[in-house]
């Protein structure tokens, strides 16, 4: 962990004195920082214990630290990012629960012709992971079920996307993902995923019809059945989905996804499960970088931290946007409800959902950003709840059919922050997260409008990789 400590701190002074020799026609290098103190009621989001109080949630003090680099490279048909972040929290009385982690990622665009278009991307992390979401800023935390503790872990993932416009308003796409998540541990319950999806996009003036078919594979090893019992799972997942994007305005959109999923027990034989899927958001976007959705999604997705495919209903808001911009104050954040079901097979050996989770997040900070005297600077205070309640599974004890109890996980974290990027990013990006079910393919964000459909310039500049400060912060 010193290790860690000390790259991360040598890459972060690296950044600010190399900066200028970095700022070539091409290529610029950022150095990123995020660090705060707090408090928090659930160290490591334990379970509530109604028959031993005193073995449930404890309460400690935690600072957090997360310095990054992002180093941009364009030329006329490329454009490249490479971003390494080293984030840590430190909790002052449990110290066995502090965690860390490294992540070093790069995304690449390629223009391989007037018509076409190359992606490719890879990301590799390390480290104690414990189950808060500190590492990403308000408007982009995740939602999804986890479980306590902490795990040492390594993961990793390649992504790769090919796009070709045989018309100026007619696109085909095609993009693949492979990624692995490994726990460090004596039984490791490892988790692979391979993902293909292929897309068809109509562009009209103020609309966009798009049709996605995704298919993914995930393999489950060691997953815990019973106390003591494990086995390893393979299921497929198959989505296909109509979608239709429609400007409300130069600064509104909204987007309908209809379609469904097919998902199959590849190892135990216990068949298929069909169920729809859909989307439906409405979205809010600024050319300063003031953003809000509000979004349902039913989808299936695959949950590394609990090992199951869960089939999910999602509600969420995320807004970003000022609150009095004479004194550069503004809110950010996140709140949302999670209603999950796993996949697995059920005493019949039929391919059936499991026990419900749901889950309930918000996450909401007030930043002063005084960005004319210093440069991506923002002082936050941020608070965090999060409450997980797992429905009790149904088990044969000496022949007896008994329900477990239920499991619920609350906490509460308040936190004071800052953060700040150097030299300047000038183009502002969003600091929300647009909800993106059914792959990166698939229907995602909001359309482009424009006047009139153009086709590609020959050795046009591509746009650089989306989201590449955001997942440094």
């Amino acid at each position: 962990m010193r290790t860690g400590r000390g790259i991360a701190v040598a890459a972060f002074g690296c950044a600010i004195l190399t900066h200028h020799a970095a700022r070539a026609q091409d290529a610029t290098l950022h150095g990123v920082f995020t660090g705060s103190i707090g408090v928090t009621d659930n160290v490591t989001s334990a379970a509530e214990a109604e028959a031993e109080p005193s073995a449930g949630p404890e309460a400690d003090g935690l600072a957090t630290v997360s310095p990054g680099l992002i180093f941009t490279y364009t030329t006329p048909r490329t454009a490249q990012t490479l971003s390494y972040t080293f984030s840590t929290s430190l909790f002052f009385r449990h110290t066995e629960a502090s965690s860390y982690s490294n992540v070093a990622a790069w995304t690449g665009r390629f223009v391989t012709s007037p018509r076409t278009s190359l992606t490719l991307g890879a990301s590799g992390s390390q480290g104690q992971l414990n189950t808060f979401q500190l590492e990403q800023t308000p408007g982009t935390t995740t939602l999804q079920g986890n479980a306590g503790g902490t795990t040492n872990f390594v993961q990793g993932s390649f992504n790769e996307g090919f796009s070709f416009q045989p018309s100026p308003v007619w696109s085909l796409g095609q993009a693949a993902t492979f990624a692995v998540y490994n726990p460090l541990e004596d039984r490791p319950q490892r988790t692979y995923s391979a993902t293909n999806t292929l897309t068809a996009q109509r562009a009209f003036r103020h609309d966009v019809a798009a049709l996605a078919l995704s298919v993914g594979y995930t393999h489950f090893d060691n997953v815990e059945v019973t106390e003591g019992t494990y086995t390893s799972r393979d299921q497929l997942v198959s989505t296909l989905v109509a979608s239709w994007q429609h400007d409300l305005g130069r600064r509104f959109s909204s987007q309908l996804d209809v379609g469904g999923v097919v998902a199959t027990d590849l190892k135990d034989g216990a068949g298929s499960l069909a169920r729809p899927a859909g989307l439906a958001a409405l979205r809010y976007t600024h050319e300063r970088g003031e953003a809000a959705e509000l979004a349902y999604a039913y989808s299936a997705t695959p949950n590394v931290f609990l090992q199951q495919i869960q089939l999910s209903h999602m509600l969420t808001l995320r807004a970003a946007v000022p609150v009095r911009p004479a004194w550069h104050l503004s809110v950010e954040g996140s709140a949302g409800a999670q209603l999950a079901q796993p996949l697995e097979p059920n005493a019949e050996g039929d391919l059936d959902t499991g026990p419900t989770t749901l889950a309930v997040l918000t996450d909401v900070g007030l930043l002063w950003s005084p960005v004319i005297v210093i440069p991506d600077f923002a002082l936050a205070l941020r608070y965090q709840h999060a409450n997980q309640r797992t429905e009790g599974r149904t088990v044969e004890i000496e022949g007896r059919t008994e329900k477990l109890p239920d499991t619920r996980v609350v906490r509460n974290t308040l936190l004071l922050s800052v953060s700040g990027a150097f030299p300047r990013q000038m183009a502002p990006g969003s600091r929300i997260l647009m909800t993106q079910p059914f792959g990166s393919a698939g229907p995602s964000g909001t359309p482009r409008r424009q006047e009139t459909p153009s086709e590609p310039l020959e050795g046009e500049a591509p746009a650089s990789a989306a989201g590449a400060g955001d997942a440094a912060r």
